[in-house]
This record gives structure tokens, C-alpha cells and sequence, in this order.
């Protein structure tokens, strides 16, 4: 089931969505066959929650773990996006300014519910954010 994606190819196709162009992920590793993937999130003064403070506004966070949650359960499926039934996102602590690790590991590939976990490690390599998405995965 895995390994006819061409996970480069998905990923810029993915990027070419409206979205994209406020949140840019750079994809980094992945393993198609563990529905494993991380992403690097180089930071962006827009991405702070306020203009004089340092620290991410926490809805970048959880756009990025939706984004790579589901991305992990893509090229696990070798199936495009699926629409999210659930985010679940828990702030450990204030991820400073400077580029983001994003790392999502499929945990569920079923017909109907695809589930993964995500980590977020900021430049400072401190754990930030965890967050476990939860994704129809089937057809209509």
C-alpha cells in the first residue's frame, strides 16, 4: 500500500492551496512506510502572537499540526488529504521566535478514521506543542 506516492511531488502540490501562502512548511524527512514525516517551519515575523513579544501565536501551531498530521496519513494511505474530524492541541510551554520542528506519526490507517500524533520543537530543540489529529479517511 505504501511507496507509489511521490512525496515530494503531493508535498508541492499540497503547497499550492490559498493556505499555504500564510503558513510555509518546508518539508524535511519522511518514511512513507511508517507514515512519518517531518517538516521545518522557518519562523516568520507574522507568526508571533504579538509585535514587541517573542513566542508564535498559538493558532500557527495548531494549523501546522493539522497540516503535518495529515500529511503523515497521506503517504501512509497513498491517498490525498482528508478532511479533519478532530484536532486536539496541548501548549506546553510558549514556543519561542526562530524555526519550528514539526514532526507527525501516523498512529491509525483505517477505512474510515486515520489518526496521528505531532510534535512541535522550537529552535531552542524544547518540546512546545503536542497534538493528535483525527481524519475521515473515507470515500465521500
Amino acid at each position: 500500500m505504501t511507496g507509489k506516492i511521490d512525496v515530494e511531488r503531493l508535498w508541492r502540490g499540497w503547497q499550492r492551496g490559498p493556505f499555504h501562502d500564510l503558513v510555509t512548511m518546508e518539508l524535511d524527512t519522511w518514511d512513507a512506510a511508517k507514515g512519518e514525516v517531518t517538516f521545518r517551519l522557518p519562523f516568520k515575523h507574522g507568526y508571533k502572537r504579538t509585535a514587541h513579544e517573542e513566542g508564535y501565536h498559538g493558532g500557527v501551531l495548531a494549523s501546522v499540526i493539522d497540516i503535518a498530521g495529515d500529511f503523515a496519513l497521506a503517504i501512509k494511505t497513498d491517498k490525498l488529504g482528508f478532511p479533519t474530524i478532530d484536532l486536539r492541541v496541548d501548549y506546553l510551554r510558549m514556543a519561542g521566535d526562530g524555526d519550528l520542528t514539526v514532526m507527525a506519526r501516523t498512529v491509525k490507517a483505517g477505512r474510515t478514521i486515520g489518526v496521528a500524533d505531532v510534535e512541535v520543537i522550537d529552535a531552542r530543540d524544547r518540546l512546545c506543542a503536542v497534538g493528535r489529529g483525527t481524519y475521515a479517511t473515507a470515500a465521500g
